[in-house]
């Protein structure tokens, strides 16, 4: 313990001495913290990889046997992508690098000048592409299978058996297919390539770029097994046109979009209309679009109209597809745009068949899952509850319940499973009945193994699926107790195969077979462990954590709960000092942004990459309480709501007397940031305050065009973050209730300030504002103002650095009475401005 105070007496006095030995000391006590992340379990669940993290780096990667626990096989100290092979080998490939393992003989091969590595995983073999252009194919033994030249891009892999290559020769390019068979060349294109692409199901390729000597753009789809191709007639376009294809029935046929950008206004004068629905158009310009199918048999590319509506998105039918405005109606109270006016277009009759508006339910943007077979298809009218269409009869079903979320169809399309917060539910497409399917009552229940394929790009219009031949994976949450599990659903047979526990369960990887689990587990006191869990067994411990952090079995957390002025009840956390002694006081940060309960079981580590320089760990270390309050927006509005909810919580702790109720400080970041500008109008219970990036004027950014998400920024507090549910117009008391800048005047502790000049998100001049604002009223404020930064800061950035460095001065100096830290000083010793 010693040696931590000693490293936080050196933060404390930063300014003074040299920036490099902060730094160094820092770091040399952060360096030995990692947890264990991004888990893989090889296909037949006899390896398990994970990655060790550490606060600024992460390229070590542990491997151990499932039937060997806690025993590493291997350690590849190497950044980048991690796969498992056939017969016990593992390909590691990034930053220029890659290494493969032969786990069986302890054999290792490593590979320098790397562009990217391929793994052909049931054939054993790897590839590996190198700056000079040479792709090489090995055996598991490291001897070269094949080896090509003057390889034209990057080759692109089914990560199985098959990688496809193109050679440019001197007016055509060929592709060549590398297998089990060995090499052999697939198709030569006429036109040059620039993009290619391997579609879900396998069957085809599709190669394009533009016709040689000319501004014309070709598009070929090559057949992976015969290497027969077809090729759209080459079009005119723009060197930054592109096509984007998606399959129709697993490969029966495809839909083809080929999209060009209008580039925005730029001249001497910008016109803004008051009728114009598509305002994204002013910054990122208008996407159009020209739309073809084409069916295998009469090898027939067929191009769709656009006159009457200019976009056409696949349902995954070969004859009905969606016509529709993309922006057409668009109001701006949503962030994206909904479908006002939509049709069927029936590709054999050609005509429309006029369709409901579609909304958005989870997402936003109108959600459109569709069967696999074609027939039917899941939408929203009201963007509360879905409606089942039938594309062959043209009938719509509607599902009379609300919360239900995320829809996947059934193997035989039959039923379509919903997830929700309350249980998993069942619809029955013939008989039209909805079920809860009594799984998980009262819990939020999640389907962890089905399957999607994009229909149209940069949309929610995919086809979702469970795997074919296997249970339904599902994770079963109680947000009430914060715990989690995992059972398996076959026909109506459940089965648990991860308990429930409050410890935090995180990426969840399992075997082909589904018979083998694995999951990192943690809690806030405890490093996270790799657990195995086979079918019907018990529990094992796979791979301790390692690190010795005897600590944080000092660790303390209590969760409070406490209600809202409307009566909802809600919950904090809270945690003790490290070396905590009741007979002493100490100060407490306090930190907002909406609901963090679920975050109690997160296993605490200190560092600079701790989000915008709040560090828990180094907080209870240095010998502050933290309290991590719940805070909702209710009927007063967000800035209100937050001042009843932290003040709530604040009551439920007052009578715990080891907290130094004068010494407590406030922190928020975004809508964390707005709540702490609100609350520091407001209250007088905070001897000081740190706000990053957030909106001090809530009616000058209402009234604002976002550059970040491109439109008015009205849809945020009318049905956003905000979630006013009322526009300025219809409740303006209310808007002025919840600004803070209107009662800047009242702020009575010191305020740190920070945001990033490049931040579009929050704009940075918010920041500015509250700052103008605080200096005219003589209050006493430091602003930061980060020139290269953004919303948030890049990871092991100079700016996150610089930050949670004055975040910690900051602290000590108001809540700790630390003085002599120059930074702060030339503010407070000058007095107010």
């Amino acid at each position: 313990m010693r040696k931590l105070i000693c490293i936080y007496l050196l933060l404390l006095v930063s300014s003074s001495f040299s920036a490099q030995a902060t730094k160094d000391t820092l770091e040399s006590w952060v360096s030995k913290f990692y947890r264990l992340g991004n888990p893989v379990l090889s296909e037949d669940g006899k390896w398990a990889a994970v990655r060790k993290k550490y606060d600024v780096r992460q390229d070590t990667v542990l491997v151990v046997g499932t039937r060997k626990p806690n025993t590493i096989a291997a350690t590849i100290v190497l950044d980048g992508s991690v796969r498992f092979l056939k017969n016990d080998g593992l390909l590691v490939y990034g930053n220029r690098q890659a290494e493969f393992v032969d786990l069986k003989l302890g054999k290792n091969w490593h590979y320098d000048n790397v562009v990217t590595a391929f793994p052909l995983s049931e054939l054993g073999q790897y590839g590996i592409l190198t700056k000079d252009s040479i792709l090489s194919i090995y055996t598991k033994d490291g001897i070269i299978l094949h080896q090509m030249k003057r390889v034209q891009g990057l080759p692109i892999s089914d990560e199985h058996r098959n990688l496809y290559v193109v050679s440019k020769n001197k007016n055509t390019c060929e592709v060549m297919a590398i297998s089990g068979g060995g090499l052999k060349k697939l198709s030569t294109i006429s036109h040059i390539i620039t993009n290619m692409e391997l579609l879900p199901s396998g069957k085809h390729l599709i190669v394009s770029g533009p016709k040689l000597g000319s501004a014309k753009l070709g598009l070929t789809f090559v057949n992976t097994a015969s290497g027969k191709s077809s090729t759209l007639s080459t079009i005119p376009a723009s060197i930054d046109d592109y096509f984007k294809v998606t399959e129709i029935k697993g490969g029966k046929a495809y839909w083809i979009g080929l999209f060009s950008l209008e580039k925005p206004e730029n001249g001497m004068v910008n016109i803004w209309y008051g009728n114009d629905d598509n305002l994204a158009a002013k910054k990122k310009g208008v996407r159009k679009g020209r739309y073809w199918m084409w069916k295998l048999g009469p090898d027939q590319f067929q191009e769709f109209p656009t006159g009457v509506y200019p976009a056409m998105a696949s349902l995954n039918s070969e004859r009905y597809f969606l016509a529709y405005h993309p922006t057409k109606g668009h109001d701006f109270v949503t962030l994206e745009p909904q479908f006002i006016d939509t049709s069927i277009y029936d590709a054999e009759q050609k005509t429309y068949r006029p369709l409901a508006s579609l909304r958005g339910v989870v997402y936003g943007s109108p959600e459109l899952i569709c069967a696999n077979d074609g027939r039917l298809f899941v939408g929203s009218v009201d963007g509360k509850k879905w409606t089942v269409f039938n594309l062959e009869d043209g009938s719509e079903n509607d599902i009379d319940k609300v919360g239900l979320q995320n829809p996947v169809f059934s193997n035989d399309n039959r039923c379509i499973f919903f997830e929700s917060e309350d249980d998993l539910w069942k619809y029955d497409a013939v008989s039209k009945t909805l079920l809860s399917t009594k799984i998980a009552p009262g819990r939020a229940v999640r389907i962890v193994n089905g399957s999607e394929n994009v229909l149209l790009p940069y949309s929610h219009i995919n086809v979702t699926r469970l795997t074919p031949n296997r249970p339904i994976l599902l994770e079963v949450k109680d947000r009430a107790k914060n715990e989690t599990s995992y059972c398996l659903l076959n026909g109506n047979t459940v089965k648990k195969v991860i308990p429930s526990t409050r410890n935090k369960l995180g990426n969840i990887v399992y075997d082909s077979k589904l018979e083998i689990f694995c999951a990192l587990e943690e809690s806030y006191n405890r490093s996270p462990q790799l657990y195995l869990q086979k079918n019907g067994g018990r529990k094992e411990l796979l791979l301790s954590g390692g690190i010795a952090d005897p600590d944080a079995s000092l660790l303390r957390q209590e969760v409070i709960h406490y209600r809202t002025s409307e009566g909802l009840p809600l919950k904090g956390v809270l945690y003790y000092p490290e070396q905590y002694n009741p007979k002493k006081k100490y100060p407490m940060v306090v930190h907002i942004y909406q609901i963090q309960s679920d975050k109690s079981n997160e296993y605490l580590t200190p560092g600079y990459n701790n989000a915008d320089g709040f560090d828990i760990r180094t907080l209870v270390t240095m010998g502050y309480f933290v309290l991590l309050p719940d805070t909702v927006v209710g009927p007063q509005g967000a800035g209100v709501s937050a001042l009843d909810c932290v003040n709530k919580a604040l009551d439920m702790v007052y009578s715990n007397p080891s907290i130094d109720m004068s010494r407590i400080g406030l922190i928020g970041h975004s809508f964390g940031g707005y709540e702490t500008d609100f609350i520091a109008t407001q209250s007088k219970r905070f001897a000081t305050y740190i706000s990053g990036s957030g909106e001090s004027d809530i009616i000058r950014d209402y009234f604002s065009y976002h550059y970040h998400f491109p439109g008015p920024h009205y849809w945020q507090y009318e049905n956003g973050q905000f979630d006013m549910k009322i526009s300025f117009l219809e409740n303006k008391t209310l808007y002025f209730k919840n600004n803070p800048i209107y009662s800047v005047d009242k702020v009575n502790a010191p305020i740190l300030l920070w945001t990033g000049s490049q931040d579009q998100h929050v704009p940075w001049d918010q920041t500015m504002e509250f700052y103008i604002g605080l200096k005219r009223y003589k209050k006493p404020v430091i602003a930061l103002f980060y020139a290269k930064g953004g919303h948030t800061f890049g990871f092991n950035s100079d700016e996150k650095r610089d930050l949670y460095v004055r975040v910690l001065d900051w602290w000590n100096y108001f809540l700790k009475d630390q003085k002599n830290i120059p930074w702060i000083d030339k503010q407070m010793k000058r007095g107010a401005l």
